[in-house]
């Protein structure tokens, strides 16, 4: 039986699979936490959870980036441009949402 080889979109389609689900389980947790958590009297303002929720913001982008540049790339420059500037505003506010 031959070895079947990974195509670069395969490789690339499981990349955002792990993106999306990675994001899914920390939003789940850090639901939970920021808002039952206080409840209870558990500080949450930690650099810890910070830390997460950039993890999180960022494993979001990677998930929805790939999917946005394929529609943007086959609409034309003004999606391309509209797409880059998003980007960069996200980044922007998921670390500044980290200080």
């Amino acid at each position: 039986m031959a070895n079947r080889q990974r195509t670069e979109g395969q490789a690339r389609r499981d990349f955002i699979k792990l993106c999306c689900y990675i994001t899914l389980i920390l939003a789940a947790v850090l639901i939970f936490v920021n808002n039952l958590l206080p409840l209870i009297g558990v500080d949450v303002s930690g650099p810890f959870f910070r830390a997460l929720e950039l993890i999180k913001d960022i494993a979001l982008l990677l998930g929805i980036v790939f999917g946005a540049w394929s529609f943007a790339r086959a609409h034309g420059k003004t999606w391309v441009i509209i797409f880059w500037i998003a980007v960069v505003l996200y980044v922007a506010s998921a670390i500044m949402g980290l200080f």
